[in-house]
């Protein structure tokens, strides 16, 4: 694949550089914006800086491996650019639990030289021979700390996969896999440094953390709200002209709920990117018109960044019909079970080759030979096809595929079909254990706020959208769902439901 060269030299700039740039070029600008103040982005080098230097006064070298807990923070945001700086990799561990907490239940052979956590009120990094209090002086003058050459494609970071689905693997991704994403998508998303970004997900799963890196990338600001309630998030995106929204489905719908949108002031919103989820055409042309925002579909993961999306001219109904075309740095290839390329149209697993790629599972050469092939092509585990236009559709999952009595059947099919009935709200279903079929299909979901269904009548409702076999054995119906950290369906959990 042919790449622009503005783009390679693009990608060859870490986290830290970007900042760097910007500070030199707009030291004033507002860069990580909490309820308690702003931190500029010449603050925030001077801050990295002086974090830099207390680690490498540590000991700290390159390649050192520290678990960090990483809270929805702009000190977060700062402590992985400072790590990086040095050469170090950040562990990103799940702030619900303490840092080593999480390391040793993370069921991944990891071992950190450092610990950084605020458990205790206040940042301090630790390891065998070190305990120390960090710093985050927005006027500090330190020097570069660029204590040895740092290549974009070492080590940056480390994040855990959700485990929705099964266990969780901890993914290695470099500096230039974090920044090539931004390099790709902001030109098609067309963001530049007068938008205002809300960080909202969680900072340890890459979703979260690229609101980050895109706006480091294009020299704009983050909002970071304490309150994340749907009436908190709208409240924000009011009081500081919050432009772009990274969220998943569910989320955009909640902030429509019981129409509580139409109480704010949202003309400052122009552009949201809804991903990790399924959702319908009708869904996405509601959100756009309450919100007046453009919606833009994202497909990716921990292991690849960014694979697909569209760009913020395409029409509604291009943007509406799939996960979006490749991202122009991206190769994609569906392949069916024997390895070999399917005829256009056809369904088989998405594998792609590309910047965004990550480096493999930490300490894992088996699990990252299984997913990573001989040709470089990373295997997704999820089943698809790219229609005529280009455009990328997800239609399953392999680890989400039910067999009946030897019938193939998507679970995300199934998804779809219960979300456009009108009185649903979310949709998952599962494949559970059948004496006589091996697994049958079953589904929770929940109803929209003030309608009524029961089961038989949500049977009766999805026959014709759905063949026989295809209809859930089973349905419950919740008043919520059981989440993974990175607020998705936790299908283990419903599995257990049953």
């Amino acid at each position: 694949m042919k790449i622009p060269e503005e783009k390679l030299k693009q990608t060859g700039v870490t986290l830290y550089g970007w900042l760097r740039k910007h500070a030199h070029k707009a030291g004033g600008r507002p860069y990580l914006i909490t309820e308690r103040g702003v931190i500029t982005y010449g603050g925030a080098l001077a801050a990295v800086k002086a974090l830099a230097a207390g680690f490498i006064g540590c000991g700290m070298k390159k390649g050192d491996i520290v678990a960090l807990r990483a809270t929805r923070s702009p000190e977060t945001v700062m402590l992985v650019t400072a790590l990086g700086s040095v050469g170090a990799v950040a562990v990103l561990t799940d702030p619900h639990f303490t840092v080593r907490q999480y390391i040793e239940n993370s069921g991944v052979d990891i071992r950190p030289e450092y610990f950084i956590t605020d458990e205790s009120g206040s940042w301090t990094i630790s390891s065998d021979d070190v305990r120390a209090e960090l710093s985050f002086r927005t006027d500090a003058h330190a020097p570069e700390p660029l204590m040895t050459k740092i290549s974009p494609d070492d080590p940056f970071m480390v994040v855990f996969t959700s485990g929705s689905t099964g266990r969780s693997k901890a993914v290695v991704l470099s500096h230039r896999n974090c920044i090539s994403n931004p390099v790709d998508a902001m030109p098609l998303f067309e963001e530049d440094d007068s938008d205002i970004a809300i960080a909202l997900l969680p900072l340890n799963h890459v979703f979260g953390f690229a609101v980050c890196s895109c706006a480091t990338f294009c020299g704009h600001s983050v909002v970071f709200p304490d309150d994340l309630s749907a009436d908190g998030v709208l409240s924000a995106v009011e009081n500081y002209g919050v432009s772009v929204i990274y969220s998943v489905p569910t989320f955009f719908l909640d902030l429509l709920a019981e129409e509580r949108h139409k109480r704010y002031n949202l003309s400052s919103l122009r552009l949201g990117l809804m991903a990790g989820g399924p959702f319908t055409a009708e869904q996405m042309r509601y959100i756009e018109g309450e919100l007046g925002l453009r919606l833009m579909p994202g497909y990716g993961m921990s292991e690849c960044v960014g694979i697909s999306t569209m760009r913020y001219g395409d029409s509604v109904e291009e943007r509406a019909a799939g996960v979006g075309r490749l991202y122009p740095m991206t190769e994609a290839f569906i392949l069916d079970d024997g390895g070999e390329e399917v005829a256009p149209g056809e369904e088989g697993e998405i594998c792609v080759r590309g910047m965004t790629m990550m480096l493999g599972y930490y300490n894992d050469r088996e699990e990252t030979k299984a997913a990573i092939d001989s040709e470089g092509r990373l295997h997704t585990g999820d089943l698809g096809y790219i229609d005529e236009s280009g455009i990328l559709h997800v239609s399953g999952r392999k680890k989400d595929i039910i067999i009946r009595g030897g019938e193939n059947i998507s679970a995300l099919k199934i998804e779809r079909a219960l979300l456009a009935l009108d009185v649903v709200y979310q949709a998952a279903v599962v494949g559970v254990t059948d004496k006589r079929f091996g697994e049958v299909p079953c589904a929770a979901v929940i109803l929209v706020r003030g309608a009524y269904a029961d089961e038989r009548e949500l049977r009766d409702e999805l026959r014709g959208r759905v063949s026989g076999h295809e209809l859930p054995e089973k349905i419950l119906i919740l008043e919520s769902f059981p989440k993974t950290s990175s607020g998705k369906p936790d299908k283990l959990k419903i599995k257990e439901m049953f």
